[in-house]
């Protein structure tokens, strides 16, 4: 099997049409979040398997926002 990293904006058609079929009433609650390699930024993504091939959709991107704890005296 293949494993394919996929923006649905890049999606081709055919995929799109089996995935809102997949998921009728939408996929919200099987999306998770991860953080992209070397990048500060975290995705949004789906996995779906089809046609012999493994399809990790990101869905949406975001900046890594990072909490600093300061000292009092800074």
């Amino acid at each position: 099997m293949r494993n394919l990293i996929v923006s649905y904006k890049k999606l081709p058609t055919t995929i799109q049409r089996a995935l809102e079929s997949m998921y009728p009433e939408g996929y919200e609650d099987d999306t998770f979040e991860f953080e992209m390699p070397g990048k500060q930024t975290i995705c949004k993504a789906i996995r779906v398997s089809l046609e012999g091939v493994n399809y990790l959709i990101k869905l949406d991107q975001r900046p890594k926002l990072t909490d600093y704890l300061l000292d009092d005296e800074w």
